[in-house]
C-alpha cells in the first residue's frame, strides 16, 4: 500500500474527478495520473468511516456486514469532492438511517482496487540470487541492532527481499537469539521450545538436525500447519573441520523450473507433500503438515516453497496415475536446488548469525568433526513472519515512510 506522505500540499488532487454511475453502482475516480477507479457502491458503504461504522480507537468496523447490518442495497445517491479538505462526500439512499459517509483521498487511493496489469499486484519485490551472492550478502551489526529500530528495520527488510542476512559482532554466550528476537516479537515456540541448541552430536535425538553428520537441503518445521517465517541460527563455537552451511534460494529454483517445465511447476503447486515429525522433548508429539513443494499468491507469483527430505512422509497424497510425473518433477527442482550456481556454501564464525526467510531459502549443513576440544555449539531461534512484518509497519508508520510492508 502506497500512500501519500503526511503533510504534502493538497493541490496533488485537484484535478480528480468523480462521476456516479447509480445504474451500475459504481463511483468512478480519475486521479491526477488518468488512472480510473471504479469503486462499487457496496464497497464505499461497507468501509465507511464514520463513528457508528468504524471504532477509530481499535481500527476495526463496528458494523458487521451487508446482510446482518441490511445495507446490501446501500446506493449513492450524489457524490462530490471538497478539495479544500481533501474529501470524498456521499449522501446514501436505500440505507436506513444512514445518510451519508465521507472518505479522506488518501485513504481511497491507498486503496485503490487494482487492474489486472497494475503493478501493485506484485507481493513484495524480492531479489533472487545465486551463488555468486556469497560476497554481497548484507551484514548487520548486533550492537547498532540493540539500539536503533532502524537498523532492525533494514534487517528485516534484507531477509524479506533477498532471503538471508548476517549478523556479527554476538556475544558468544547462549542467549542472543532470544535477546535479538525480542527487539521485535516473542519468538516463535515449538515443540522443541523456545530456542534451541546443536552440541556435539546426539545419537538419541528425534531429529538428525542434532546429529554431526550431513543435513540436506530443507526448510524447517515442514511438519507444522503454519511454519516459523524467520530462521536465525547463532554460531557460539564452529567446529574445527566442516559444519559448513550451504544454502540455496527456493524461488530461484521455483522460478527456472516454470520456466524450463511449466507442466513440473504445475504439478508441485497443486499436489502437497505430507511431512511428520515424532518424538519427546519437553512432551510427547507426533506432528503433521501437508504443504505443497510451490505455493502461490492469487496472481500467480511464488509465495512459498517448502522442502524437508528428513521430515518427508512415506505417505505421498498424490493421485496414482500422477505420482511418477510428480517424482520427476521433484527430481528437476531439486537438480535447481543442487547446481553449483546456485549453491551458497559457507562456514559461519563464532558470534555471527545466519538469518533466513524460512518460507523461501533451503538450508543444510556439511557433516563436521565432533572435536572434544573445541565442539560445535549452535543456538537457533524462529520469528513469525507476521510479527515480523507488523514491526515493520510500525516503523513505516512512525518515520513517515509513505509505504506499507504488504502481507507475506
Amino acid at each position: 500500500i502506497y500512500q501519500r506522505p503526511y503533510g504534502l500540499s493538497s493541490q496533488l488532487y485537484s484535478s480528480i474527478q468523480v462521476e456516479n454511475r447509480i445504474d451500475d453502482r459504481l463511483l468512478s475516480l480519475k486521479w491526477e495520473d488518468g488512472q480510473i477507479t471504479d469503486f462499487p457502491h457496496i464497497y464505499l458503504r461497507d468501509n465507511c468511516q464514520c463513528p457508528s461504522c468504524f471504532n477509530p480507537h481499535a481500527q476495526q468496523r463496528i458494523i458487521s456486514n451487508l446482510i446482518a447490518d441490511k445495507y446490501a442495497k446501500a446506493t449513492i445517491k450524489t457524490a462530490s469532492i471538497n478539495h479544500d479538505k481533501d474529501q470524498l462526500h456521499v449522501e446514501w439512499i436505500n440505507d436506513g438511517q444512514h445518510s451519508s459517509s465521507c472518505f479522506q483521498l488518501d485513504w481511497l487511493k491507498a486503496r485503490r482496487l487494482a487492474n489486472q496489469s497494475d503493478d501493485r499486484q506484485v507481493r513484495i519485490h524480492r531479489r533472487l540470487w545465486d551463488s555468486h551472492t556469497r560476497n554481497n550478502l548484507q551484514r548487520f551489526d548486533f550492537n547498532a541492532l540493540m539500539k536503533d529500530k532502524m537498523q532492525i528495520y533494514k534487517w528485516l527488510q534484507s531477509i524479506l527481499e533477498n532471503g538471508i542476512a548476517i549478523v556479527d559482532n554476538m556475544s558468544t554466550e547462549v542467549g542472543q537469539v532470544k535477546k535479538l528476537g525480542n527487539q521485535i516479537a516473542y519468538l516463535y515456540q515449538t515443540c522443541y521450545g523456545e530456542t534451541f541448541r546443536v552440541e556435539g552430536d546426539s545419537d538419541d535425538s528425534t531429529t538428525i538436525g542434532l546429529r554431526s553428520g550431513r543435513l540436506p537441503m530443507h526448510h524447517d518445521y515442514t511438519f507444522y500447519s503454519k511454519m516459523p517465517g524467520v530462521l536465525m541460527l547463532q554460531c557460539v563455537t564452529a567446529a574445527k573441520h566442516g559444519g559448513d552451511s550451504l544454502i540455496a534460494d527456493g524461488f530461484k529454483a521455483a522460478e527456472q523450473l516454470r520456466n524450463s517445465h511449466p507442466e513440473y511447476f504445475d504439478l508441485l503447486t497443486k499436489y502437497p507433500l505430507q511431512h511428520e515429525d515424532i518424538g519427546r522433548v519437553h512432551y510427547d508429539f507426533h506432528q503433521m503438515a501437508l504443504h505443497p513443494v510451490i505455493r502461490l499468491y492469487h496472481n500467480g507469483e511464488i509465495q512459498q516453497v517448502c522442502y524437508a527430505d528428513h521430515a518427508r512422509s512415506t505417505t505421498l497424497p498424490v493421485p496414482n496415475h500422477e505420482a511418477s510425473r510428480f517424482y520427476k518433477a521433484l527430481e528437476q527442482f531439486l537438480d535447481y536446488v543442487h547446481r553449483t550456481d546456485n549453491l551458497m556454501q559457507f562456514k559461519l564464525s563464532s558470534g555471527s548469525l545466519l538469518s533466513l526467510d524460512n518460507y523461501r531459502v533451503l538450508h543444510g549443513r556439511t557433516a563436521y568433526e565432533v572435536s572434544p576440544e573445541k565442539p560445535r555449539h549452535i543456538e537457533g531461534g524462529y520469528l513469525d513472519w507476521d510479527e515480523v512484518t507488523s514491526y515493520m509497519r510500525i516503523q513505516e508508520k512512525e518515520h513517515n515512510m509513505g509505504y506499507l510492508t504488504p502481507c507475506i
